[in-house]
C-alpha cells in the first residue's frame, strides 16, 4: 500500500533522524543514495500545512549533508528553506533550517551563501525574543563576514550584540562587547576608537565579581596595544605591567606573552602576532564557528 503524503513526510524525516545517528561518512552516504527523494519530499512538506513538520525535515536533510554535496541539489534545497520562509511563521525550528544551510555552505567555502543563509537566521531571531540564540546567529555570521574580509559587517553584528546585551541587563556580557568591539577596531586599524571601547571594557570588567585574572589581563593588554599605536607608549606600559602583575602567580604563559610586550623598544611596532595572542574572551567569533553547528533543542 503506497502512503499518503504526509505519512511520506514522516517516514522519511525518521529515517533520516536514524541516519544523522549514525557515523558522519555513512549518513551522508545515505543521503546521496536518497537525495532525489529527499529532495520532493522535502518540497511536498513545504506545500503542506504543518510548516514546523516542515522545517524540522530540511534541517535534519541538512545536517546529513556532506560538504562536497552536488551545487544544484543543495541550491534546490535551500529554495525549500526559502519558500517556507515566505509562507510560514517566524519559529525556531525555521530559525535551524537557515542555521544547518549556512553552516554547510560555510563548509563549503561558499560565504556568499553562508551570509544569506545567515542573514535569514538572523531576521528570524530578531523577531523572537531569544537573546541566546539572536546572538549566536550574530556571531555565526560575523565570522562569515570576516571570511568575506568584511569587517565593516562583523562591526555592526558586534554593535547588535551589545545592543542585545544591553537590552537584557547582561553585564559581564555587555563588558565582552566591549572588548571584542575595541579588538575589531585595532583590526580596522582604528586605535583612537579602540582605546574609548577597551577603556570602557576594563572599567566595566574591574566592577563586575567572578572575572578571572586572565580576563583582566587580556582587556588590559589589548588596551595598551591601542595606546601603543596612538603613540601613547607609557600608557601602554602602564596597561601591560598592570596586566603582568594580575597573572604573574597564575599563567605563565600569558604573563610571558606581557614581557614580550613590555620588553618592545621604544617606537618599535609590537609584535605582529599580538592580537591573535591575546585570546579575545569577547569575540565569540573566535570560538563558535558553522562547522559545528548548534543543536536546536
Amino acid at each position: 500500500m503506497s502512503e499518503g503524503p504526509g505519512q511520506s513526510v514522516s517516514t522519511l524525516l525518521q529515517a533520516m533522524l536514524d541516519a544523522r545517528r549514525a557515523d558522519h561518512v555513512d549518513g551522508a552516504n545515505w543521503l546521496r543514495r536518497n537525495h532525489k527523494e529527499i529532495l520532493a519530499t522535502a518540497r511536498e512538506a513545504v506545500r503542506g500545512d504543518d510548516p514546523r513538520t516542515a522545517a524540522t525535515f530540511l534541517t535534519a536533510a541538512w545536517e546529513l549533508v556532506p560538504a562536497d554535496m552536488d551545487t544544484t541539489w543543495c541550491d534546490s534545497l535551500r529554495e525549500c528553506g526559502h519558500d517556507l520562509s515566505a509562507t510560514g511563521a517566524e519559529s525556531p525550528e525555521l530559525a535551524a533550517v537557515f542555521r544547518r544551510s549556512a553552516a554547510v555552505y560555510y563548509a563549503r567555502g561558499d560565504y556568499r551563501f553562508a551570509e544569506a543563509e545567515g542573514l535569514a537566521e538572523l531576521a528570524v531571531w530578531r523577531e523572537l525574543d531569544d537573546p541566546d540564540e539572536h546572538v549566536a546567529a550574530l556571531d555565526s555570521l560575523a565570522r562569515t563576514f570576516l571570511a568575506r574580509d568584511r569587517l565593516h559587517r562583523a562591526m555592526d553584528c558586534a554593535d547588535e550584540r551589545l545592543e542585545v546585551h544591553i537590552e537584557h541587563g547582561r553585564q559581564h556580557d555587555i563588558a565582552a562587547d566591549l572588548q571584542h568591539l575595541g579588538r575589531l577596531m585595532l583590526l580596522a586599524d582604528r586605535p583612537d576608537t579602540a582605546v574609548d571601547y577597551l577603556t570602557r571594557a576594563r572599567d566595566a570588567f574591574d566592577e563586575l565579581p567572578g572575572v578571572t585574572a586572565q580576563q583582566h589581563a587580556r582587556v588590559r593588554m589589548l588596551l595598551g596595544c591601542a595606546l601603543w599605536r596612538t603613540g601613547g607608549e607609557a600608557g601602554a606600559r602602564r596597561e601591560f605591567s598592570n596586566a603582568l602583575r594580575v597573572v604573574v602567580d597564575v599563567d605563565d604563559t600569558t604573563a610571558d606573552k606581557i614581557r614580550e610586550l613590555l620588553s618592545t623598544s621604544s617606537g618599535a611596532a609590537l609584535p605582529p602576532s599580538v592580537l591573535e595572542d591575546v585570546e579575545d574572551d569577547g569575540g565569540r567569533v573566535a570560538h563558535y564557528g558553522h562547522d559545528e553547528p548548534r543543536p536546536v533543542e
